[in-house]
Parts: structure tokens; sequence; C-alpha cells
């Protein structure tokens, strides 16, 4: 990012969680990137905003087909995608049903269908941008806002109550990157070649990620993540290989 400004790559990715549920899986496809010279976290989210409409786009160009197999439409998304800070979103979801989760540190899964319910009656998206997360309560590298410290410059994007995208400006000043490692509690030489790169000098960058098997899950209105995966992997599907010292059981 530092060397072409602006960068991207589509892996599989692998995470450790202990996630059984429905949106979860241990490996996805995913598309990761950064880019630099920004001046604010709403640079990355116009960014993620287009990549996003460019997708459905294609997949309403290129498979028809397959929409109409499974009698689906494409999530709608208006001119503008709707942004609220995280406050912003559970105030609204108080005043819309009474329940109380204005103290609460993220959304949790009612949360991100209420908000996207009321989002799509007030503007007619079935997205929204959520903002504003408190710092202490997301990754070290997220940028804190420098008006309001306590809450960061990092941003999901959900659809129809699924999160597709987690990404925001992220800290590139060394020094503070390695206050951030103190105040976390981390053990700098675990994340050593992280860190590396920013002793030389880091322009002001930011960037996203989301993963093919929700997109696929929610454009085709699929229960289960696993639907939309060829070999869904999760904590009750992984491989097990032999130690060197095991040997094959008989069957």
């Amino acid at each position: 990012m530092s060397s072409f400004e602006r960068v991207f790559c589509v892996n599989k990715i692998f995470r450790a969680e202990p996630s059984v549920t429905t949106r979860h899986l241990t490996e996805v496809v995913s598309l990761d990137a950064e880019m630099a010279f920004i001046d604010s976290w709403e640079d990355v989210k116009d960014m993620a905003d287009n990549v996003v409409r460019d997708i459905l786009k294609r997949v309403g160009e290129e498979c028809k087909k397959e929409l109409k197999i499974y009698k689906v439409s494409l999530p709608k998304m208006t001119d503008k995608t709707p942004y609220l800070s995280l406050r912003e979103a559970q105030q609204k979801i108080f005043e819309n049903s009474g329940r109380d989760v204005r103290k609460e540190k993220d959304l949790n899964p009612e949360d991100e269908r209420e908000i996207c319910e009321i989002i799509k009656k007030e503007t007619g998206s079935d997205f929204v941008f959520i903002y504003g997360y408190p710092t202490k309560n997301k990754p070290f590298y997220v940028y804190p806002n420098p008006d309001n410290p306590e809450y960061n410059e990092g941003m999901d994007l959900l659809c129809k109550g699924l999160e597709w995208l987690s990404g925001g400006r992220r800290v590139n000043d060394y020094k503070q990157l390695m206050e951030h490692v103190k105040e976390w509690k981390m053990d700098p030489d675990k994340i050593k070649l992280f860190l590396e790169a920013f002793k030389y000098g880091v322009p002001p960058e930011g960037g996203f990620a989301f993963g093919a098997e929700r997109m696929t899950m929610q454009i085709l209105g699929l229960s289960n993540i696993r639907e939309a995966s060829i070999f869904p992997r999760d904590m009750e599907r992984i491989d097990e290989r032999l130690t060197s010292n095991e040997k094959p059981q008989k069957s």
C-alpha cells in the first residue's frame, strides 16, 4: 500500500473464533483492500460503497439466470447509502422498539436486523454504514477519532440485518501504534513484522474486507452461510491430520 497507494487481494482467510452460527465460517473467501493518502474514514466508506455497487451491477447483468432460479432480486441501494454512528443507531432502536441498547459496545444480531428495518422504512435502502465504535473494544490499529478519542473511525456495512463488510481508517503513526500496543497489553514481538513497516513511514491509510459467502447468502436469501460455500469449513468441519507418531486406524 505504501508503494502502490491502492491495493487489493482476493484470498481464502481463516478465522480462529469460537462461533458456531448460521452466519460464521472458519474459512471464507475475502476481498481485502487498502488505500493510502486518505483524509478520513469517509474516503474508505465511499470506496467500499462503490465496490459493492459495482459487484451488484455485475451480478445483475451476468447472473440473471441464477437470480431467476432462486426467485430473488438484488438488495436495494439508494443514490447515497445512509450512515449512522453506533450511538445514533442505538438511539433509533430505542425510539423504535423501546429496547435500550444505548450503552452497549456493539450491535448484536437483533440490533443489526432492527436498524436495517428502520433504515429501509426511512430511506428505502437495504444498506446502512455504522461507524464510531468504542476505541478500546476494537483492534489496536483502528484510528481513534481526533475529536473524540473514546470512539474510533471504524465502520461496518450492514445489509438486511447482516454485516457484509468491516473496515475504516488505520493508525499509521509508529509512535501511536506502539502506545496502543502497550495500552492493549500486546506482545510487540508477536507482531514484529507488522510494526516494522511503520518504522519507515506510512501515509494516512485505511481499508476494508468482506466475505463472498455472506454476500452470496444474503443475495440468494439462504438461511445458512454453509449453503453459500461448496466445502464449508467451521469448528465442526475441519480436517484432522495425522501427526508423525500416529498410525492410521484399520477399518
